[in-house]
């Protein structure tokens, strides 16, 4: 009897990060995120979904619909709790620059 071998090589690379990891990370630094940005920096097409993937599992994810040159589109941003609680159980007590300048730029509505 023959036992199926994988032809993958192994390497001490670590796994492709998943869509999703990549929109949580760029969330997690107090950054907004638009169909556009998702397209342009990390070549993600469907970040409606990765949005949905996320708030099914437990983030809570803020959107507003904006109007730019008659073009209407969701901008997905963390809120503040969230982003403190990621921040204080990443760290020791200490909050990093990009969440200290999202809580002082953060207009009062909650973004």
């Amino acid at each position: 009897m023959t036992t199926a071998t994988s032809n993958a090589p192994v390497t001490d690379q670590p796994a492709p990060k998943t869509q999703i990891d990549t929109v949580r990370e760029h969330l997690m630094t107090g950054a907004t995120i638009t169909t556009w940005d998702a397209y342009r920096l990390y070549q993600i097409t469907c970040l409606a979904q990765r949005i949905h993937d996320l708030r099914t599992a437990g983030l809570t994810i803020q959107s507003e619909i904006v109007t730019h040159n008659d073009k209407r589109f969701s901008v997905y941003w963390l809120d503040e709790q969230t982003l403190l609680e990621s921040e204080l159980s990443n760290s020791e007590g200490e909050l990093s620059e990009p969440i200290k300048r999202h809580i002082r730029t953060a207009p009062s509505g909650g973004r």
